[in-house]
């Protein structure tokens, strides 16, 4: 990875997502084309559960629930997991570094919904997560993940961009991959083992 290249935050540990969001920062809020577009490939969920991978604020958790799945948020960062408990107080928001606590600990063995918005790009470790999910993902389940890509045509990558490797990589290996665009270089996936 170049400098110009270099992850946000620097570290790719818990400690240094809590730092990021002790200054305030905060995230691309959910709009209509991306919840249209979970609504589309997830449906309703029926009491079967759902697990948001670096839920942030717990919009997507509290959106999960509202449609329908026993939703549960994770985020590595206590102050983003205090934040998300304010705004949604009836989700299932939890404190979990998903690269190393024990996925024992989570409220379910499988999930039917695994999703990972804005959270991928991120991932120290890639091919790490992605087994994990993998591993955690019910037969029939599907993994949703949201994240920005980079295209040519738009100009220079941007550091949140994921890089066209880090999208095969996200891709590789799963039975059915559906792409939908949610803006510019907004991709979401839905990925089915």
């Amino acid at each position: 990875m170049s400098a110009a290249r270099t992850p946000y935050p620097p570290g790719d540990d818990a400690s240094s997502w809590e730092a990021v969001w002790r200054r305030g920062r905060r995230y691309r809020p959910l709009d209509l084309a991306e919840t249209e577009s979970l609504r589309g490939h997830l449906g309703t969920g029926r009491g079967r559960p759902a697990l948001d991978i670096g839920c942030g604020e717990g919009a997507l958790t509290a959106l999960l629930a509202r449609l329908g799945y026993r939703a549960v948020g994770i985020d590595c960062a206590p102050t983003a997991v205090t934040d998300a408990r304010a705004r949604h107080p009836a989700a299932d928001i939890r404190l979990f570094d998903f690269d190393a606590d024990d996925a024992a600990r989570l409220p379910h063995p499988a999930f039917a919904v695994i999703t990972c918005r804005l959270v991928y790009r991120w991932a120290a470790g890639k091919p790490a997560l992605l087994s994990r999910v993998r591993r955690l993902l019910a037969p029939g389940g599907v993994f949703w993940v949201v994240t920005s890509v980079h295209d040519p045509a738009q100009g220079r990558a941007r550091s949140w961009d994921a890089e066209t490797s880090e999208v095969e990589l996200l891709t590789a290996g799963w039975s059915k991959v559906q792409v939908s665009p949610l803006g510019p270089s907004l991709r979401c996936y839905a990925l089915r083992p």
